[in-house]
């Protein structure tokens, strides 16, 4: 996925470049025969294509990797109250945690920004195909944006909780949680599942893969010629 979000930025050529054809080779693909731009086009509504969907996809993807860490804490937390150090491993888990929020948080007024901002993109053509192909890729990146914005806010809560947690309060026999907590099915004490965190991030993937086929598949048929 990320592969084609770099062909979609070669598309165009950077402000300084002439606007004469240019041939480029864009990078391989995996298993796959590389594909080849051989002339590129530069227009207001190709430049504002690459620079605006790349502009939100490229931090929502750094999001991904981010919350790939966030996974492994999730993980630490379910586990962390049957580990005989599970006080020094709480305070760790929700350090990580309140990082990875905290890079989350910092990165969503941009992507919201650039979305909004690729949007504007549609009207920069007369062409009807081309101009849903931008509010067609910019609602799938929205959708992914508006998972990622509420799986940050439940992150935060978590993190929050976790704040005003006393790992002292609890005995270790019990595992670090009371009676009622320990008999619990295990689902219903796997914070995971509580947050319905990977079916979250399969939605994000889903939209995202289909913002990016549709962005690449504009960009080849309105801002290159093979």
């Amino acid at each position: 996925m990320m592969i084609l979000c770099l062909l979609l930025a070669i598309i165009v050529p950077p402000p300084a470049a002439s606007p004469a054809a240019t041939p480029v080779s864009a990078p391989a693909m995996p298993a796959a025969p590389p594909k080849t731009i051989v002339t590129v086009k530069s227009s207001p509504y190709c430049n504002s294509l690459a620079r605006h969907f790349n502009g939100a996809f490229v931090p929502m993807y750094a999001n991904d990797r981010t919350l790939d860490q966030v996974d492994t804490q999730l993980v630490d937390i379910n586990e962390l109250f049957g580990k005989p150090d599970y006080q020094a491993r709480f305070v760790d888990a929700r350090s990580k945690l309140l990082k990875y929020v905290d890079v989350l948080q910092k990165t969503l007024p941009t992507i919201e920004s650039e979305i909004v901002e690729l949007r504007k993109g549609a009207s920069l053509t007369t062409d009807q195909a081309a101009a849903k192909a931008i509010n067609d890729s910019a609602d799938d990146l929205q959708r992914a944006y508006t998972k990622q914005r509420a799986m940050t806010i439940d992150l935060n809560g978590v993190a929050q909780t976790m704040m005003e947690y006393n790992t002292d309060d609890l005995p270790h026999s019990l595992g670090g949680n009371s009676y009622s907590e320990m008999t619990l099915p295990a689902n219903e004490k796997d914070i995971k599942a509580s947050l319905r965190f990977d079916g979250q991030r399969d939605v994000i993937a889903q939209n995202e893969e289909k913002a990016v086929d549709t962005a690449y598949d504009a960009a080849i048929a309105n801002c290159a010629k093979q």
